[in-house]
């Protein structure tokens, strides 16, 4: 069945209004809204129960890619089909697919209730990475090792700001996240609720990854804690977590990327809870 829409040719268009500010990623918040591009992640945000979508912006190959997910939805969001040339303009640049949509942001998740949804027994928390592909990248690898969710220092970068909604293939519309407004005592409650909370860090002093099943017990529910791209994580921080974490590296080398580190712990800690 053929989903209808509504056929768009100016950028002036005033039902497309809200896509005038697709650039403005302030300007939309501030309007409750977010945007996602590319087919993957639209397709996955129409999927979501989360995030209520208000509209599309497509092309007509698009709109046929789109077509099943857009009849599954429980919602009933508006379709504009326009040129390529059009979505381009408004997009800033040809990375979309001929796809755009903006979706409410509705209420947020406090991080209590997070986790206490946390049923798998590993969470992430990040302490201001303001580079919105390393945020996309570690949701992206979160969702793919099976984290119940995603705890959120005050400073970083927004999960729903469009590049690492792309980043992330979607994955930060479908892993639940939580803001924290007094960090990090938000660590400290997680381990007074039973969880071990570990920093990954840099250094000697830290325990080897491996270590954990080899020669030191596997915790029932992990809490890995990642900090900046610049100065990693904070003293307090790494006050209120169980212990420091580390990827033992070869001699002479520095550090790995917060995306390459999040995904070798998240892998390893992901085995071993399907290994309990």
């Amino acid at each position: 069945m053929s989903v209808p829409a509504i056929s768009v040719s100016r950028r002036d268009d005033p039902r497309i209004a809200d896509y005038q500010a697709v650039r403005e990623a302030d300007l939309l918040a501030q309007r409750g809204l977010f945007v996602a591009e590319s087919r993957l992640v639209v397709e996955r945000l129409l999927g979501s129960r989360r995030f209520r979508v208000r509209s599309l912006l497509v092309n007509d190959t698009a709109l046929a890619a789109l077509e099943p997910a857009l009849a599954a939805t429980d919602g009933d969001p508006e379709v504009f089909i326009a040129p390529r040339e059009l979505i381009s303009e408004l997009a800033g640049y040809r990375v979309h697919q001929g796809c755009l949509a903006l979706a409410e942001r509705g209420a947020e998740i406090g991080p209590e209730a997070l986790a206490l949804g946390a049923r798998g027994g590993l969470l992430v928390a990040l302490e201001q990475l303001a580079d919105p592909d390393n945020v996309g990248c570690v949701f992206r690898n979160a969702r793919a090792f099976g984290a119940d969710g995603v705890l959120l220092a005050p400073g970083g970068a927004d999960p729903l700001y469009r590049k690492a909604v792309r980043v992330s293939t979607g994955a930060t519309l479908q892993l639940p996240f939580a803001r924290c407004a007094s960090w990090p005592r938000e660590l400290e409650k997680l381990r007074a609720a039973g969880w071990t909370v570990l920093a990954a860090v840099v250094g000697e002093d830290a325990i080897d990854v491996n270590d954990y099943g080899a020669l030191r017990p596997i915790p029932d529910r992990v809490c890995l804690v990642f900090g900046s791209e610049g100065y990693g994580l904070s003293a307090a921080a790494r006050a209120a977590a169980d212990a420091r974490i580390t990827v033992r590296m070869r001699a002479g080398f520095d550090s790995l990327n917060v995306a390459s580190a999040s995904g070798i712990l998240l892998h390893h800690f992901s085995r071993a809870a399907h290994a309990r």
